[in-house]
């Protein structure tokens, strides 16, 4: 068994492509390459290579007169007399030079060099990582993480579809995120190399003749399987597929051959996230976006990516409203919190967890901090009781004693993928309570201060 270069992933058989990222497993190049230090179309000098795929290879480049880091993408040689893959490129910068939002890749220039022989893209320069590196290196995200990832993705979708262009080919490889300014996770959408144009001019030719299937076999629709004719909920699926990798580490439609994982992606319903990974817990709402953006039929799923990003931040304010611990705890940290409870938790049932299963997941998070500085400022909120679904009739649960000597944590009410907080009424009493004593203190050493005054 070998692991992907590009994301580490483990890679079973002879695949041509990597089950978790998409990128080429079947190039091995080498040598001196002859392109580096050349300049291309009169302004941009190649510096260094900075990756490659099965069309082609990406450059670090220059451009000359602003002295601006550019990304450079060269086709193969071997396929420049590939009219086919040619138009194909040529599409590619037809497509992105469409596309005008933050979260899309700029294109600055195409051209052709040595009579034809090398074709040429100039892009911007991000430096990043890609979602599959990501998801190998930093999983669990948290689900604010996941969210703020996804609605930029579905930001960059909506910009495609109303320019009248499918992708076809988002996997998580072609989702780049980089820390820009004050924000962190900053989103942008590649490769539209394969892109699909709905508005198609007098001088349009299609690339793929009917029925035939190009994509990335893992992250395609069942119709794009199929072959049949494809809309904006297509790229919907896979990002489907992608979320759902990003909740559990795993596709969902896994195997070792492309015709099986095609096979599985038109009759399998996928496994929901929270059985396939219950070491992890992410809140029902996120699983619930991932759920319908896999329906089989496009009827079934949202009808724009502006309706999944909304979704998304709903499930957000949810989770704010109901003071969800999964905002502040990860999702392996808050399963393991629900797994150490004494009594198994299912459907809407709720359990209150004891002071020191709290302090545990706290500590890890290094959140066992006095309560001043451990809890986020958070604005004022109804109780949690109130704003939690009412759960189904069950048993009373139980509440451990604390330790002697331990100091009193907020309590927690949690579910198999929910939990939120709330202050004990006994807390809230003490707090209440020392606040009227400093007030009446205060008030006493102001009239002490006033008749000493008038006295002199």
């Amino acid at each position: 068994m070998n692991g992907c270069p590009k994301c580490g992933a483990e890679v079973r058989g002879r695949p041509n492509f990597c089950p978790a990222c998409g990128s080429s497993l079947t190039y091995d190049g080498g040598g001196d390459d002859p392109l580096i230090g050349r300049t291309i179309g009169g302004s941009f000098t190649i510096e260094t290579l900075v990756g490659e795929g099965a069309m082609g290879r990406v450059y670090q480049a220059e451009q000359i007169q602003l002295r601006k880091k550019v990304a450079l993408k060269v086709l193969r040689s071997n396929l420049v007399s590939d009219e086919t893959v040619v138009k194909r490129f040529e599409r590619e910068a037809l497509a992105a030079s469409r596309l005008n939002h933050p979260n899309c890749i700029s294109i600055f220039g195409f051209g052709r060099e040595d009579d034809g022989d090398l074709l040429w893209m100039a892009m911007e320069f991000i430096q990043g990582r890609d979602l599959g590196v990501i998801i190998a290196e930093d999983s669990p995200l948290p689900t604010q993480r996941v969210v703020n990832i996804m609605s930029q993705v579905c930001e960059a979708l909506d910009e495609a579809h109303s320019a009248n262009i499918i992708h076809r080919d988002l996997k998580p490889a072609n989702i780049v995120c980089f820390d820009h300014r004050r924000t962190k996770d900053f989103v942008k959408v590649l490769d539209f190399g394969i892109a699909k144009i709905t508005d198609p001019g007098e001088d349009y030719q299609p690339l793929t003749r009917d029925g035939i299937v190009c994509g990335t076999p893992a992250y395609m629709s069942p119709e794009q399987v199929q072959g049949f004719e494809l809309d904006n909920r297509s790229d919907l699926f896979s990002l489907g597929i992608i979320l759902y990798q990003t909740l559990t580490g795993q596709l969902p439609f896994f195997a070792e051959s492309a015709v099986e994982v095609a096979t599985k992606i038109v009759i399998e319903d996928p496994v929901p996230p929270s059985k396939m990974r219950s070491d992890w817990s992410y809140p029902p709402e996120l699983e619930a976006v991932v759920l319908r953006l896999l329906s089989k039929k496009k009827e079934d799923r949202y009808r724009n990516a502006i309706k999944v990003k909304e979704d998304l931040e709903k499930c957000l304010d949810t989770l704010r409203a109901r003071r969800d611990a999964s905002l502040d705890l990860n999702p392996d940290e808050l399963a393991e919190l629900m797994a150490d409870a004494d009594e198994q938790v299912e459907g809407a049932a709720t359990l209150q967890l004891s002071s020191d299963m709290i302090a545990k997941a706290m500590a890890a998070e290094a959140l066992a901090k006095p309560a001043a500085q451990a809890a986020p400022a958070r604005p004022a909120a109804a109780p949690a009781a109130a704003a939690a679904p009412a759960p189904a009739p069950q048993p009373a649960a139980r509440q451990a004693e604390p330790r002697p000597g331990s100091a009193p944590l907020p309590r927690m009410m949690t579910g198999p993928t929910t939990a939120f907080r709330e202050e004990a009424p006994e807390e809230r009493s003490s707090n209440t309570g020392m606040m009227v004593g400093v007030g009446v203190a205060i008030l006493a050493a102001l009239g002490a201060g006033a008749w000493w005054f008038f006295m002199q």
